[in-house]
């Protein structure tokens, strides 16, 4: 029971200080509604002063990155390329085997059939 009152007495205490946060949080916005009302063009002149640095901004961030991007683009064309050039250097790894392959076992036909040649001639 004693450890329920503290816990509640606990709640209470966060409670009030959650609610002079807001209430601290609902003046600050009343007084920025204020002046607002009391400014606007001095305020509307301010927005609009941020609006066009925040375009500028994004102007220079574009500028910025378009050269980025063709370098992007032209990677990635040139990653392409290389891997089908890789590919086709594959293949004609594979073809060479192949005909060295054939090749060798030819050749071994060759000294086989050079012994046996040379073999019947010493006889």
């Amino acid at each position: 029971m004693k450890a329920a009152i503290e816990q509640l007495r606990q709640v209470i205490a966060e409670t009030k200080t959650r609610q002079d946060e807001a209430t601290k949080e609902a003046k600050r916005i009343e007084k920025d509604m204020n002046d607002f009302s009391k400014n606007k063009d001095s305020k509307l002149v301010e927005l609009q002063t941020e609006v066009d640095k925040l375009k500028k901004s994004l102007s220079k961030q574009s500028a910025a990155i378009k050269p980025l991007q063709q370098e992007v683009r032209d990677a990635m064309l040139e990653a392409e390329q290389c891997g089908s050039d890789l590919g086709a250097a594959q293949e004609q790894l594979q073809d060479a085997v192949t005909t060295l392959s054939t090749q060798q076992e030819e050749l071994d036909a060759l000294l086989a059939e050079q012994k046996s040649v040379k073999v019947r001639l010493e006889n």
